[in-house]
């Protein structure tokens, strides 16, 4: 069985790792020219810190991350406590392992050391993907090609393999998100304690937390779209254009704006589930599957989770049967994925019903959701289907 991998983010490096851990060849092919830079942080929660774990990164990941005791959500004028959320012992007791927060970048490198150096393919962009009855060839705009038994699209929220097998309508971004890094020593201290803040408002928020071993610290602004949007891509102009989009908060959130050293900005669009996920001998996995809405922290997380379940399928396949173990891997994957963002929209549904968009309102309905929903979050396995596969689904040969 050989893989052929589009895109090297969290999602397709978490499955070439676990392909290489189970000695499956596998090829990476990113159309950036070399690693990634810094970059802002990441939440690791249990449901994809566990299988991390069992592949060996635990100990990297502990060197570089942090172990956050709790989520604090704050108000965002006077950083007064609207809620907390334990992370850490609690969460640990529960589910096995508490949260970890780390630089994107060190978990990245992370995986990336799991991986042969000569199966990531930089600078390779990729324009076709063309399915035959034996096989697979990914085309390179640059003219070279990789072969492969089965290929998986990793290439994020914009995917183009996404485009191969859905017709999809396009959605106007309505809002923007801001991501930034700035050293501990430049920031306010309650930015650096070991917590994830969130600092919530009426149509935006910001949420912090320490990463690289409690030297930076990460955060996280949402946005409507028309507001302050950017109009310079310069980490000094950035900065200057989130601390107008904050202008009058807590002086914490200034502080920590301008404490930046970086700073990058995404438009955030709103997507319904995918419907195709898999066709022949092309699947979906990560953000060109599922983009996910910024609640729990769950993007990476379920990236990591498809990494998983799609190595559990692909390990035992042939070039015959592999069509069946996409078919099963994309069923039992949109299931749960359709299940977080059904969750989600229930958040924003009752937001919307409610007719009230204070704080207070924010914080009640995001955690009366994640505590009602724990277990399905947090719990989950992602092994566990493939090491019972006839159990999880009935339809499996």
């Amino acid at each position: 069985m050989r893989v052929v991998v589009v895109g090297a983010g969290i999602a397709g490096m978490s499955l070439a790792a676990a392909l290489t851990r189970d000695g499956v060849p596998v090829t990476v092919l990113e159309q950036a020219p070399g690693p990634a830079p810094a970059g802002a942080g990441v939440q690791l929660t249990p449901n994809a810190l566990r299988p991390l774990m069992r592949m060996g990164l635990g100990p990297a990941l502990e060197r570089a991350g942090v172990r956050p005791a709790s989520r604090d959500v704050l108000r965002w004028d006077d950083d007064r406590l609207l809620g907390s959320t334990p992370l850490g012992d609690e969460l640990a007791e529960r589910y096995g392992t508490s949260a970890l927060t780390l630089l994107r970048s060190d978990l990245h490198r992370a995986l990336g050391e799991a991986v042969p150096a000569d199966s990531v393919r930089n600078g390779r962009y990729v324009t076709d993907l063309l399915e035959s009855s034996d096989g697979v060839t990914v085309r390179c705009s640059d003219g070279r090609q990789a072969h492969g038994d089965v290929a998986i699209g990793a290439d994020g929220a914009n995917s183009l393999i996404r485009g191969l097998l859905n017709t999809e309508r396009y959605r106007p971004p309505r809002r923007l998100l801001y991501r930034g890094l700035a050293p501990a020593s430049r920031a306010p201290g309650l930015c650096c304690q070991a917590r994830v803040h969130v600092w919530a408002g009426r149509d935006r928020y910001l949420a912090c937390f320490p990463v690289a071993g409690g030297e930076k610290v990460s955060f996280t602004a949402a946005v409507p779209t028309g507001a302050n949007e950017p109009d310079s891509w310069t980490t000094r102009d950035r900065v200057a254009d989130l601390a107008g989009a904050f202008e009058d908060w807590s002086p914490s959130v200034l502080g920590l704006i301008s404490a930046a050293e970086w700073v990058g900005v995404w438009s955030v669009h709103d997507h319904s589930p995918v419907p195709v996920w898999h066709r022949g001998r092309v699947a979906l996995m990560g953000g060109a599957a599922h983009p996910t809405l910024p609640f729990f922290a769950q993007a990476p997380n379920q990236a990591v989770e498809d990494a998983v379940a799609l190595a559990g399928r692909l390990r035992e396949a042939t070039a015959l049967s592999v069509d069946g173990a996409l078919e099963r891997y994309a069923r039992t994957r949109k299931s749960r994925t359709d299940r977080l963002h059904a969750v989600t929209r229930e958040i924003l549904a009752t937001l919307r019903a409610s007719g009230e968009r204070t704080p207070e309102t924010w914080e009640r309905a995001v955690a009366k959701a994640e505590k009602a929903n724990a277990d399905l979050i947090y719990g989950q396995d992602p092994a566990e289907d493939d090491a019972h596969p006839a159990a999880a689904d009935p339809a499996a040969d």
